[in-house]
């Protein structure tokens, strides 16, 4: 093996030497003698001098004559080296490769070598070579997609934003979902239009899909064909990502009473049933103008105004609304409004503001005498774990004592203690406090995490689908 080994290493340290040297004498325009050579060299059995061969193709042998030679070669080999080629052909970055590569992936019987050919065009290809990637989003397998989508990302030009948008108008809907999602990464601001218009389509995912990317490429000038398309959406997760949406983008307008100024300009143009049906949409933007009209909208006689205001009030952004938020649900009609008060008061009450870490908790406090059922008590002590206090851990504590809470006590302290900057300096009291979660959870990561912060580690939070495995 040590003889092979050696045979090996010197004939490929003799083919670069004598691929350079026909480099040297072509540098523009690789000659016959050279591209002959490395096309013996992509084919050879050997990986090594398969690999100096692909090297080659990548960044030596110049010129589209010898581009299509080695791309002719992909019919002829197998599939591991057509992968290889593919590859090679793809960081070469000539175009000139292209038919044989679209060829090779229309009649290629492995997957792995059609996901290849895929990359491929995605790394050459432009807006005329979107229609092959098309086919493929819609009807390739998994893997295909997967790639599809990237290659999409990949195209090069400036007219390739402008195809897909268009594409927009013929493809199937999950197609769509998927083109809306690459203009998004793409930052293709010249689409917006395309988007404002399949926001009020008739299939919801691509409605949603649509604001989604509104939200990262719109401006204030959009807002009114945004607050069209929360009308169009559905009440519930469409209609409050919608609202979310038109707010994204109505926070980037920095100064407070322009951004107001803004919505309220495009609400001001839509007749009143409209009006009131976004409503909670404006809540979600706030300031003093905006407050002014939800208040009025509180006070009027019409029911549904009213309800549009109330729940215009719980969307608000900021804790200027909190005390209000408080003595509406002290004094609710219904238990119904009690509870979308109070969970608003929890919700932003909570939130990590420019409040400091005891205003919060002082909020959660209040809520907590507040509260008048098991489930309003346990949000208010999931939540505080966003204060980020020794005094947190004080308040906390005392509820591992209650039947009925300790499970949810262990989970906010741990949360707590995940903050090294607030568990290190007051280790004499968080230890002893994560022994009482260590025997109290009966969740086995909560135990793991209380163990892992005693010790001084850290924990990293799975992600979505992740399996941890726990001792």
């Amino acid at each position: 093996m040590r003889i092979r080994d050696f045979l090996i290493r010197s004939t490929v340290s003799v083919c670069a030497v004598l691929v350079f040297g026909f480099c040297s004498f072509a540098k523009d325009e690789a000659g016959d003698e050279l591209v002959q050579m490395v096309v013996k060299l992509i084919s050879e059995q050997d990986k090594e001098l398969r690999a100096v061969g692909l090297d080659q193709v990548r960044n030596e042998a110049k010129g589209s004559f010898a581009t299509k030679e080695f791309a002719a070669q992909l019919p002829k080999l197998n599939a591991a080296k057509q992968i290889g080629l593919l590859g090679a052909l793809a960081d070469r970055g000539d175009n000139a490769a292209l038919p044989a590569v679209i060829e090779l992936l229309n009649n290629s019987d492995d997957e792995k070598v059609r996901v290849a050919a895929i990359a491929a065009i995605g790394s050459l290809g432009d807006s005329k070579n979107l229609a092959v990637l098309l086919r493929k989003l819609a009807d390739g397998s998994v893997a295909e997609k997967t790639a599809a989508k990237s290659a999409v990302q990949r195209l090069r030009g400036e007219e390739v934003s402008g195809a897909i948008a268009a594409a927009l108008r013929s493809s199937p809907p999950p197609v769509c979902v998927v083109l809306i999602d690459v203009l998004a990464e793409r930052r293709a601001l010249n689409t917006v239009a395309d988007l404002l218009n399949a926001t009020t389509g008739e299939d919801a995912k691509v409605r949603r899909a649509a604001m989604t990317a509104l939200a990262q490429l719109a401006s204030a000038n959009h807002l009114p064909g945004m607050l069209k398309a929360v009308l169009k959406a559905d009440s519930g997760g469409e209609r409050e990502a919608a609202e979310k949406a038109v707010a994204a983008v109505a926070g980037g307008i920095d100064d407070a009473d322009t951004r107001a100024g803004a919505m309220l300009s495009a609400w001001a143009t839509l007749d009143a049933q409209d009006q009131i049906a976004l409503l909670p949409a404006l809540g979600r933007v706030g300031g003093v103008k905006i407050y002014a009209v939800v208040k009025s909208a509180l006070a009027s006689e019409d029911p549904a105004r009213r309800e549009a205001g109330l729940r215009a009030l719980c969307n608000w952004p900021d804790s200027s609304v909190l005390d209000e938020l408080l003595e509406r649900a002290a004094k609710a009609d219904s238990t119904e409004h009690r509870a979308i008060n109070f969970q608003a008061f929890v919700r932003i009450g909570s939130t990590r503001d420019d409040r400091t870490d005891l205003e919060r908790l002082s909020r959660m406090k209040q809520a907590m005498v507040a509260a008048e059922t098991a489930e309003e008590r346990a949000l208010v002590l999931n939540r505080c774990r966003t204060s980020y206090s020794i005094e947190s851990l004080r308040y906390v504590l005392p509820y591992l004592e209650q039947p009925e809470l300790v499970q949810l006590a262990c989970e906010t302290i741990v949360e707590l203690a995940h903050h090294r900057e607030l568990r290190e300096p007051n280790k004499a009291e968080f230890d002893p406090a994560l022994d009482k979660v260590i025997k109290l959870s009966k969740d086995a990561v909560v135990v793991e995490r209380a163990n892992r912060y005693k010790r001084g580690e850290t924990w990293a939070r799975p992600k979505p689908g992740e399996v941890t495995n726990t001792p």
